[in-house]
């Protein structure tokens, strides 16, 4: 009976440890098991197209402003005035990249600033959110009366190929090809780089399947296909809205050029948009006489008529 009770007690006594055991280790590890980590914050996001066209940019003008559907339109420079400071966000460079080195990216475009002279000075803006709001955060400028021919965000940095006046140029017309890099620099944003790398031709065009947008100032109708321009080895051609066409061009000195009436495979059947679109857009062939660029778009004009009106036709990439 003592025997029975000394190993019943000794029993007791090992389950009794053992419990005291697996509670010390569950207590353990508890106590070691960390606390459970707080989700990471989201990063910001640049800001959208539709947020840049309402954004308040500084650095350009003395006190910041605020664009309205991607302008800004300052007082009359005197009572009645014509003259007048705008700004305008040229949507089609709106990039969007790491400027600065620190997430989130920014974005970035050119906004063309009008003083009411004889041209128009073109800034690099970088924009980011502050308060809910698309915010300038660093500008550069990029120069008077230059023209884009296309820009690209690469590593850090803004590139672009601009035809600026070169040494001797009136600014009013110029020709030489220089390419330009914008970076981050000493907390700022800063031109990088500046190399003149050739003059302007109509070489430059060559390659690229240019796409009309807008004729005379008019952006093309929801729907109809737009016409297109091939330019190389001497010859214009493409899709005029309807049909196939095909034109001979001649450049007789950078940014003027001479083109003949166009040759129409007129064999297919197109509905009325498309026709009326193929018969303005083939009227304005014959007219242009001169090409440039603008905010990496292709422009071809012609002289202006008997109201001064100078007929335009606007391409992008």
């Amino acid at each position: 009976m003592q025997t029975f009770v000394a190993r019943s007690t000794c029993a007791t006594r090992v389950v009794a440890l053992l419990g005291l055991a697996l509670l010390s280790a569950c207590a353990g590890k508890d106590a070691a098991a960390p606390p459970e980590a707080a989700p990471p914050a989201a990063m910001p996001e640049p800001p959208t197209r539709e947020q840049l066209a309402t954004a308040t940019i500084g650095g350009v003008l003395p006190v910041a402003v605020t664009l309205e559907a991607g302008r800004y339109q300052g007082a009359p420079a005197a009572p009645g005035a014509a003259s007048r400071t705008t700004i305008t966000l040229l949507e089609p460079t709106v990039l969007y990249g790491d400027l600065d080195g620190a997430p989130p990216a920014e974005a970035a475009a050119l906004v063309a600033v009008d003083t009411g002279g004889s041209g128009e000075v073109l800034h690099l803006v970088a924009f980011a959110m502050r308060d809910g709001k698309a915010t300038a955060v660093a500008t550069a400028p990029v120069g008077d009366r230059v023209k884009v021919f296309r820009a690209w965000f690469e590593l850090d940095k803004v590139h672009m190929d601009v035809v600026e006046a070169g040494p001797g140029e009136p600014a009013c017309c110029p020709t030489q090809l220089t390419r330009k890099a914008f970076g981050w620099q000493d907390g700022k944003l800063a031109l990088r780089e500046d190399t003149p790398v050739g003059s302007m031709s109509i070489n430059l065009l060559a390659a690229t399947d240019w796409v009309l947008v807008e004729m005379d100032g008019r952006s093309l109708a929801q729907g109809v296909l737009p016409p297109t321009a091939l330019i190389q080895y001497g010859k214009v051609r493409g899709f005029a809205g309807c049909n196939r066409y095909t034109a001979s061009v001649n450049e007789s000195k950078a940014g003027t050029i001479a083109l003949d009436a166009p040759t129409v495979d007129s064999s297919k059947a197109c509905d009325a948009a498309a026709v009326a679109l193929e018969a303005g857009f083939l009227e304005h062939l014959p007219k242009v006489d001169a090409y440039t660029f603008h905010a990496g778009r292709l422009l071809l004009t012609g002289a202006p008529d008997g109201q001064g009106v100078r007929p335009v036709l606007v391409f992008s990439r």
